[in-house]
């Protein structure tokens, strides 16, 4: 059992005597004891590893705005703020981030001429662009032209929030965080600016290797030759024919082959019959699909569709990962993005329930080149993903007869099949014209493919950078491509740069970040977002690498988009691509002496009482309290060593989206009292502890320990959720042992125990979502509803606030023992609970003094001590309630038992008068 201490954890204590809390937040708490008195007691209290665990999470959410390392964010590199921050600064900075706004971090709004207005943080402003760093939660930078741009205005506010502090449980988790930046501002910036990372060829993809990408996805070697076309990239292969009988509608199919570009724009199927007439062409195209159904033997028939699975198939298609290369759609089924897209065409002409269902659950054996990835969909999915795409569009398959094969037809298609050079790309037989294609070396521009023009080649509609792109690619000089190249080729043509960023290569556009979503949103965007290829051949090992590529392993649950599979053969070579080219540093370290009592030492380090890495990371499938970070008993099986260490000295540096705190900023351990506080011989204890894989021995915390507040010489308060009274419970543990809690929303004194106070585990693990846990015995409650009411009409009681009554907070005594104070109509109440010995027998009760203040006075009130279904009288001004419960009332008061339909209540009626009254009541149990 954990015992904290009243001054390490109660967030409700004042260190002023006689405070008043009104608003009752933990930020005006924190503002009463004074910035200098805050910077003390976190250098002397603060846990700088607690706080490094809390400021990535959601709330605060402080990794949000800040880093440790220059990322150009909303707030300020933290390892980079100067001597002026001081720990008095820091503590004013938190709590009136308005008051000093550091240079450089002001926020602005930008209107622009179009009608749009963006506040943020300007990071850049030159002559040709204004770049952006938007407030938004997705704190995306936006470039914007000086033309475009109306307006440009300053904001007299910070950009963080006032009550950001209020998001935190307690005064301690204040000063947990405050250590935390304190250390990171004491290491200073790293002193290697460098990327550490070398990926030859990894930046952006030059235009002759965008033409040999195209020239790939136009199946160009398929009839040309050419040197440069000679790739790493397996050669695209088209779709399988025979697969779509009974899957595709034959009459979709005709208009497709006749007209490819009208009917689905942006296919990379050409048009060949260019020297065909209108007539001509159509004549053709119905032979060709009459040979095509003939490849297989099922009939075309449609399904009936199902709105509901319809339904779920939206929320599938916008979070798996399919608009990552295919348009969003909005509630009408219109594509929102289609020109950066790939295209899908009207699919309800197209496809049947289950030919798309089968194209779903299995692409390769349609399109077996893998351009389209198998996305790892269950049946249910596909069929779910499916009755949206068929069911979602406004626009809707015409109705035709059905289709009736003609076998004569099917021979004449045939023919027309190789006339018109078909088989070149859909090898389904062997071409019965043998004709000799020129080679692409020194092509025409002016001519044939890329003239743009009509005739008796294959027409694709290309673009004028398309066409320039092909183009260089062409006279490109035959010489074998860098590994660094056949990387970025590879990645391009399989799409993976739609997800996945390596170096200026790829990533997710800003329009389509919205569709990628975590299940935690306490893992930040590196919990929803692809993880950076930059420099992978460094960080996982082959064998680990081969098994997402390939296998489809996967570490990372709580990302909903899928890591898509693509198959062996066209994506393993990768893998030693990855290994060759990406290189980093050696990190020289000492040799282990003691293997065993170092992995003792990680042990330790990954436990509560060390680095607590188990508060983020899963262990042994075990999720762990806070978020389910990557399963700690796979990391080595998956990292190099040496990727190990670079990364744990500057997380930041090698992903900009991590949450992993700097437990050595600048090369300095936070944890000074393990292993002399020496950096590099803690990392290496770290790792020979996971060496251990899934036989490492469980650290301290994954099986959570109750924690328990304990009153000493003071009183200890908890305003957290309780059951049986809701968000606004007050606890107060007395040094005596009695406890009993308060509730703030309906002013009554809801519960009583003896013994130990509480257990805060369930809030504050939580996330301000679980409850507190009373440890005691004798747990008595009280009916809801406001104590002192009106007699004839009293509220009502239910879940909701009474409206004539209004909680105004509450004040301390010397022993931080607290008076609550609140108002019904026009008396001002003052509730101040003691615990109370008796100095005969010993034993301890509660006193409650409540003094009513009213300027007018107020009649026909009552006071309601208690209610059950029994309560007796014993004389002297004391009633029995229950069965153990006994209350006096005190003074001139007299109270009475009156009969309720819920029950029976005591009531204390009362006149108040006008001036200051009280009230004594004891309880004793």
């Amino acid at each position: 059992m954990n015992h904290v201490r009243l001054a390490i954890l109660a967030g409700a204590v004042l260190t002023l005597l006689g405070s008043r809390v009104e608003a009752q937040t933990l930020s005006a708490e924190l503002k009463t004891e004074g910035a200098a008195s805050l910077a003390k007691a976190a250098l002397e209290k603060g846990d700088a590893v607690r706080g490094a665990i809390l400021f990535p999470q959601q709330k605060p959410g402080c990794a949000n705005c800040h880093s440790s390392g220059p990322q150009n964010l909303l707030g300020p590199d933290l390892t980079r703020m100067g001597d002026e921050a001081t720990p008095v600064y820091l503590v004013e900075a938190m709590l009136y981030p308005s008051k000093v706004i550091k240079r450089g971090f002001e926020s602005s709004t930008v209107a622009t001429v179009a009608g749009k207005v963006h506040t943020g943080r300007i990071v850049e402003q030159t002559p040709e662009k204004v770049v952006l760093r938007d407030s938004s939660p997705e704190r995306r930078l936006i470039v914007l032209a000086p033309n475009d741009i109306d307006e440009i205005a300053a904001v007299k506010t910070s950009a963080m929030p006032d009550d950001l502090v209020d998001q935190l449980a307690n005064r301690q988790q204040f000063l947990d965080i405050l250590k935390y930046v304190m250390e990171l501002k004491a290491a200073g910036p790293s002193l290697e600016t460098k990327n550490l990372t070398h990926s030859p060829g990894g930046g952006g993809l030059g235009e002759e290797l965008q033409g040999l990408v195209l020239m790939d996805d136009f199946q160009c070697a398929a009839c040309h030759s050419s040197a440069a076309a000679k790739s790493a990239i397996p050669s695209k292969q088209a779709p399988n024919l025979a697969w779509g009988s009974g899957r595709i509608n034959p009459n979709y199919l005709e208009r497709f082959i006749a007209d490819p570009q009208h009917v689905k724009p942006g296919t990379t199927m050409p048009d060949v019959m260019g020297a065909l007439s209108p007539d001509a062409r159509r004549a053709a195209a119905r032979e060709i699909v009459h040979y095509v159904v003939s490849l297989g033997e099922a009939t075309f028939r449609t399904q009936p569709l199902d709105a509901q699975a319809a339904k779920r198939g939206g929320e599938l298609f916008h979070s798996v990962g399919c608009v990552a290369c295919h348009s969003p759609r909005n509630e009408n089924g219109v594509e929102r993005l289609p020109k950066d897209s790939v295209p899908l065409c009207v699919l309800q002409q197209k496809y049947n329930l289950d030919g798309l269902v089968a194209f779903l659950e299995d692409p390769h054996a349609a399109r077996p080149s893998g351009r389209m990835p198998n996305m790892q969909l269950s049946h249910w999915e596909a069929v779910d993903i499916a009755q949206y795409l068929l069911n979602g569009s406004k626009e809707r398959g015409t109705s035709a007869p059905a289709f009736q094969l003609d076998v004569a037809l099917a021979e004449k298609g045939k023919l027309r099949f190789s006339e018109l050079r078909c088989d070149r790309c859909h090898g389904e037989a062997e071409p019965r014209f043998e004709t000799r294609f020129s080679s692409l070396t020194g092509a025409n521009s002016g001519r044939g493919c890329l003239s743009g023009q009509a005739g008796k080649w294959p027409r694709y509609n290309l673009d004028e950078s398309q066409h320039r792109a092909i183009q260089a690619a062409i006279a490109r000089a035959p010489t074998e491509l860098t590994d660094g190249q056949q990387i970025a080729l590879t990645l391009t043509a399989f799409k993976c740069v739609a997800c996945h960023q390596r170096g200026d290569l790829g990533g997710v556009s800003p329009e389509r970040n919205e569709f990628f979503q975590t299940t935690d949103p306490n893992l930040g965007p590196q919990g929803r977002m692809p993880p950076p290829l930059s420099g992978v051949g460094a960080k996982l090992k082959p064998k680990w690498m081969r098994q997402v590529l390939v296998a489809g392993r996967t570490i990372r649950p709580y990302m909903k988009s899928r890591m898509p599979q693509y198959g062996a053969v066209r994506v393993a070579h990768l893998v030693d691509l990855f290994q060759r080219v990406d290189r980093l540093p050696d990190v020289e370290l000492e040799n282990v002496s003691d293997p065993k009592e170092t992995r003792k030492i990680g042990h330790e380090l990954a436990g509560t009482g060390g680095l607590n890495c188990i508060a983020c990371h899963t262990f042994q499938q075990k999720r762990a309290e806070t978020m389910p970070a990557v399963d700690l008993t796979e990391m080595t099986e998956r990292l190099h060593e040496n990727w190990f260490y670079h990364y744990m000295r500057e997380p930041q540096r090698f992903s900009t989206n991590t949450i992993m705190p700097s437990f050595w900023p600048g090369g300095r351990a936070m944890r000074k009292d393990i292993l002399d506080g020496h950096a590099d011989r803690q990392m290496q204890a770290l790792w020979q502890y996971l060496l251990d894989g899934r036989q490492a021995r469980a650290p301290r915390g994954l099986i959570r320990e109750p924690i328990e507040l304990v009153a000493t010489d003071e009183a200890v308060m908890l305003r957290r959720n309780y059951n049986g009274i809701g968000r606004r419970g007050i606890g107060v543990g007395y040094s005596s042992e009695v406890n009993l809690a308060f509730d703030a929303e309906q002013m009554r004194l809801a519960m009583v125990w003896k013994g130990k106070f509480a257990d805060p585990g369930g809030a504050w693990r939580g996330q301000g979502s679980g409850t507190v846990r009373p440890l005691g015995r004798t747990q008595i409650r009280f009916a809801r509803g406001p104590e002192l009411d009106d007699v004839e009409n009293p509220w009502i009681a239910d879940d909701g606030r009474p409206p004539q009554h209004r909680f105004r907070g509450y004040f301390l005594d010397s022993a931080q023992r607290p008076t609550f104070m609140y108002r019904f109509d026009n008396i001002d109440v003052e509730d101040y609970p003691v615990d109370v010995q008796d100095t005969e027998s010993g034993d301890v009760r509660i006193r409650r003094i409540l003094t009513f203040t009213s300027t007018q006075g107020r009649k026909n009130v009552a006071f309601r001590a208690a209610s059950g279904e029994k309560i007796a009288a014993e004389g002297d001004g004391t009633f029995r309630v229950g069965d153990s419960l006994h209350i006096r009332i005190g003074g001139d008061h007299k109270a009475e038992i009156v009969e309720t339909p819920a029950g029976k209540q005591l009531r204390v009626p009362m006149d108040v008068p006008k001036g200051k009254s009280s009230l004594i009541l004891d309880y004793s149990w």
